[in-house]
């Protein structure tokens, strides 16, 4: 068993190209701070190796399976710091080359891809037969497809469409022995073996390292606009409740707290966000149903900001959230109240469907920072949710339970990882629980 730097680079380097394995000190700068929030001590990481294609990927996952190395499944890094930081990693694993559309059949409205293919080079792709991939997730241009199922990312177009996992028809991946396996299939109508889909969908890299997805598609709307409105977190409750039983059929609905509503620009009192899709005719119609709102058409540039806020500034702390959906303005109000507690900046946002958002505190003390989430922890639990640190620095993680999972099926998580993953080579102890 060989785990020093140079010994798993020139192993690789064996069968791959020089140039796909890269050791830790010639990453670039932003590797090098994603790692940081992803392991307790990114120096000591081999390498990082960018197989090329399936064979490669399964090549290199059979190689560190043989020599008992221990992988970080990544793409372009992205989302690198979500989960808890590792103590023990020899090898990352990167997609990012693996970055190519299959197959795109624009009449059965179905698209296949490599999972390395960036989030909004796909977009690009599809647009120009008039159709997309319904989602929004974070650090939307650069995500990879595999990541974004890898983690169960989703924004708010969820509301009307779904996250990737229901959205997802087939997927091959890399076991953790390096044999290939695959599941569901590449058109809509499927019902070829178990649905590994959604078992891989929010695991983590845990399970596997998925090389290639199949999605549903959907036709680009012909218009889009939304309607703001603007007042207190406990009238907004009550509007969003109304819409929600009304007949009128939103693409997506964000329920903002006020700081995040001012930082959109958008009202300096909390926010309800109103997104329509579909015909222009349509569009103007039910928005016109929606009165005492704020119109804004065209409206991409507004939904592109809010997705794009959550992420700004290294240096803060973004946590998922949820609670039941009709506690979502009792929420916002109690994360107020904690931030002024603690003299710390405090900002949520929400999907009013749902009750699913984002927590965000802006840079301040670990101490403080660590006090805070687990009184946010605390009241999303008494409404029946939870609370997932996303991005922090890792000595906050390591104070502070990344996951604060307190349900019942850490057995059957822990049976199926050892199945899929006996010498627990992949993602090793970042998931729940420490699987």
């Amino acid at each position: 068993m060989i785990r020093t730097a140079s010994s798993i680079s020139n192993e690789l380097r064996s069968f791959l190209e020089a140039e796909q394995v890269v050791v830790f000190e010639d990453l670039g700068a932003l590797w090098q701070q994603k790692l940081r929030c992803a392991v307790e001590e990114p120096g000591a990481i081999g390498c990082v190796v960018y197989p090329a294609s399936e064979a490669e990927l399964a090549e290199v996952v059979a190689c560190a399976a043989r020599n008992r190395w221990r992988m970080l499944p990544a793409g372009h890094s992205s989302k690198l710091g979500w989960a808890h930081p590792a103590s023990e990693l020899d090898l990352v694993v990167s997609t990012a080359r693996l970055n190519g559309l299959i197959e795109h059949s624009s009449g059965d409205l179905t698209a296949t891809a490599q999972a390395g293919i960036a989030f909004g080079q796909l977009q690009t792709e599809l647009a120009r037969a008039g159709q997309f991939l319904p989602l929004d997730p974070a650090y939307g241009e650069e995500a990879t497809l595999g990541g974004i199922l890898a983690t169960a990312d989703a924004g708010a177009l969820r509301h009307r469409y779904g996250s990737l996992r229901d959205l997802c028809l087939g997927v091959r991946f890399v076991r953790a022995d390096g044999q290939v396996a695959k599941a569901g299939g590449r058109v809509v109508k499927n019902v070829a073996g178990y649905d590994l889909m959604k078992l891989l969908g929010g695991s983590f890299g845990t399970l596997g390292i998925v090389s290639e997805i199949t999605v549903r598609l959907y036709p680009l709307p012909q218009a889009t606009g939304t309607v703001i409105l603007a007042g207190t977190p406990d009238w907004l409750q009550q509007r969003a409740q109304n819409l929600l039983a009304s007949h009128l059929t939103p693409i997506a609905v964000e329920f903002l707290s006020p700081r995040w509503a001012r930082r959109l620009e958008v009202s300096k009192e909390a926010a309800l966000l109103v997104r329509f899709g579909g015909s222009t005719a349509g569009v103007a119609e039910q928005m016109g149903q929606l009165v005492g709102g704020t119109v804004y058409q065209p409206d991409a540039p507004l939904w592109e900001r809010l997705q794009a806020l959550p992420w700004e500034d290294f240096s803060r702390v973004v946590c998922k959230v949820g609670v039941l959906a009709a506690q979502v303005s009792t929420a916002i109000a109690g994360f107020e109240a904690i931030g002024e507690e603690r003299g710390l900046a405090v900002s949520s946002r929400f999907a009013a469907g749902s009750g699913h958002g984002f927590l965000r505190f802006e840079p301040a003390a670990v101490e403080s920072l660590v006090e805070a989430i687990r009184a946010a922890r605390a009241l999303c639990q008494e409404h029946r949710g939870f609370l997932t640190i996303l991005e922090a620095e890792s000595t906050l993680k390591r104070q502070c339970d990344t996951w604060g999972f307190t349900g019942s099926a850490l057995p059957l998580m822990g049976r199926i990882k050892r199945q899929f993953d006996p010498e627990g080579l992949l993602s090793p102890h970042r998931f729940v629980g420490g699987l």
